[in-house]
């Protein structure tokens, strides 16, 4: 049965963990929270609950359809009361305030309130209906028999317990299964919108300083009337076009993205000059229909001209590699450095941890990060599955 899955899915068993909860993260969405649509599910449940509730008390007891019913009345009753007081009041209005000692003598009335109800459930049937099953009919009875003075009898409650947990259990861990997947589900949400507005940031400017330099040199070619000039600004044209328009879409071709990067690496080797050794090996034609995150490998490239620049221009060297081999992505960076220059706290574009939180993100298990801080030279390698 594996061998077949992974022969479907290229060789790899398929993640249903994953696609449950990405199924169960858009259901459980704040646009699927609203008031009306809650109302319904809880009916949905608690209907299913007391087919469940009737169907295990006939396959338990030898007892007729109606004093099934009654049972059955009694459960979802009891687990209503236990579910809503707990959940919705002593839950957050006493036990997350911080008052322990008064949660867990709230917690006393439902067990008192299912009681009370086993003792009134248990009277009605003993009165006006016939039980067969014999053990079910003296247990009914022995209830009935000890009165009112043995509904609050303290030996009683730690009977029930143990039944009444098992009764509301089912409903208690949906509801805990629930809420533990939809806080997850919102903080995953806020990380990815955090990590969007960075990229919408990253997208809506360059750095002024490369664009000061270039549009520069593009004004002292111009005045030589050099060709070059025309060549900066169609790659400068090409880069904010990307930035502004094609970059909008959660995935890219792969060849524009490469070519942006291309592009970037030309205008940076005009501003550093010959004596920089500045290199872009990448086959652009060569990269297929593949997609991948707009801006993701940027950072990296930008981070290491920027580090790069501090040094002397004559030992300045910058050299990068970009390969594709079937779905395998392989991304190499490394750079010279030199005196660190001083960066004040909260500037800088996207970052370098940033982009580690959106491949953890976009691409889980699914690359390795590799960064070498040496004191000469910093190096980044980084290996992509593209899907």
């Amino acid at each position: 049965m594996l061998a077949f899955f992974r022969s479907k899915t290229g060789g790899k068993s398929p993640d249903v963990g994953r696609r449950l909860m990405e199924w169960l993260s858009f259901f459980l969405s704040d646009r699927y929270n609203a008031t009306s649509i809650r109302v319904w599910a809880h009916v949905i449940m608690w209907l299913f609950m007391a087919v469940m509730y009737c169907f295990m008390i006939r396959s338990s007891f030898m007892v007729s359809f109606s004093v099934s019913i009654v049972f059955m009345i009694r459960n979802v009753v009891g687990a209503m009361f236990f579910f809503y007081v707990g959940f919705y009041f002593i839950i957050p209005r006493v036990l997350l305030k911080g008052y322990i000692f008064l949660a867990l003598l709230c917690f006393c009335v439902p067990f008192v309130f299912w009681s009370v109800i086993n003792y009134l459930c248990s009277a009605y049937i003993v009165r006006f209906m016939v039980v067969e099953d014999v053990s079910l009919r003296e247990f009914l009875q022995r209830t009935v028999a000890s009165g009112w003075a043995g509904v609050f009898e303290f030996s009683h409650f730690l009977k029930i317990i143990w039944p009444v947990l098992m009764t509301i259990g089912p409903v208690l861990s949906l509801k805990l299964v629930l809420d533990v997947i939809r806080v997850s589900t919102r903080t995953l949400r806020l990380e990815r919108d955090n990590l969007n507005l960075e990229v919408n940031f990253l997208r809506s400017q360059l750095n002024p300083h490369f664009l000061f330099n270039t549009l520069n040199n593009i004004y002292s070619l111009s005045i030589r009337n050099d060709a070059l000039a025309s060549d900066l600004i169609m790659h400068l044209s090409e880069m904010m076009r990307y930035t502004l328009y094609d970059s909008n879409a959660e995935k890219v071709p792969l060849n524009m993205e490469a070519e942006f990067l291309q592009n970037y690496v030309e205008l940076e080797s005009v501003r550093y000059g010959k004596n920089a050794s500045i290199r872009f090996d990448c086959d652009i034609d060569g990269m297929g229909d593949h997609l991948i995150a707009p801006l993701l490998i940027f950072p990296f490239v930008e981070n290491a001209f920027k580090y790069s620049h501090s040094t002397n221009s004559d030992k300045c060297w910058v050299h990068a590699s970009l390969v594709v081999e079937e779905k395998q992505l392989r991304f190499e960076i490394t750079n010279s450095k030199g005196e660190q220059p001083a960066v004040k706290k909260g500037q800088g574009g996207i970052g370098l941890s940033n982009t580690r939180k959106r491949l953890i993100l976009l691409y889980p298990d699914e690359h390795t990060l590799f960064i070498e801080n040496n004191p000469e030279y910093y190096k980044v390698a980084l290996t992509l599955t593209l899907n």
